[in-house]
């Protein structure tokens, strides 16, 4: 009787083994998660590649759209640059600019040249750059320029927003700073006049 157990036993583990019911059910269950997973992943990275890109061509395009005016700047003017540039990166209200011309004063082409800012304007209330600020953190950032040259600091920054959990795919939310400079194409500079607005970060640093 034990025999016969046992050759039941052995049979059944046999045909078991060889029983292929529902294996793609099985298999499905176990790779569904990962598929998942590595298409969500796959379009919140793209996704987050094609919005850096927008964001820096959009700083490309409004830098070199300030680096073709003849006419005076005022701050309806660089508010209008924000408005652009949010539109041409399809980001949120939370998405601001500054603009800063900076012209090289003295010792140009030497290590400590002084850098004077001749105005600067920043949107959505966000603070300006002044002197000091340029020769702290923007030293190194702005090209060679001979004694009274002018080059235009635009500054971009852009919120994005992964459509997936930072959990899941380890993105987070994070913001998108671009800065490009630019010279002035067509005048030596480009002058401002912040009296015809009440913006209280709109200001003549010089």
């Amino acid at each position: 009787m034990l025999g016969d157990l046992f050759h039941m036993t052995k049979t059944w583990l046999h045909r078991f083994s060889r029983d292929e019911d529902a294996v793609v059910v099985v298999e499905a269950m176990l790779v569904l998660p990962i598929l998942l997973w590595a298409f969500g992943a796959g379009y919140v990275y793209f996704d987050a590649f094609r919005a850096k890109n927008l964001a820096t061509k959009g700083n490309y395009a409004i830098s070199d759209l300030l680096s073709r005016e003849t006419n005076t700047v005022n701050a309806n003017y660089v508010e209008g640059m924000g408005k652009v540039y949010q539109y041409l990166t399809r980001s949120n209200d939370k998405s601001w600019i500054r603009s800063t011309v900076v012209v090289c004063t003295d010792k140009c082409d030497q290590p400590d040249r002084e850098l004077t800012v001749a105005w600067s304007y920043a949107t959505k209330n966000h603070n300006i750059l002044t002197d000091a600020a340029i020769a702290a953190q923007y030293d190194g950032a702005i090209p060679v320029m001979a004694l009274g040259e002018v080059v235009i600091v635009m500054e971009t920054h852009m919120q994005y927003v992964p459509a997936l959990s930072e959990k899941i795919t380890g993105l987070w939310a994070q913001d998108f700073y671009d800065i490009v400079m630019t010279r002035p194409r067509f005048v030596d500079n480009i002058p401002c006049d912040w009296q015809d607005t009440s913006y209280s970060s709109c200001k003549l640093t010089q």
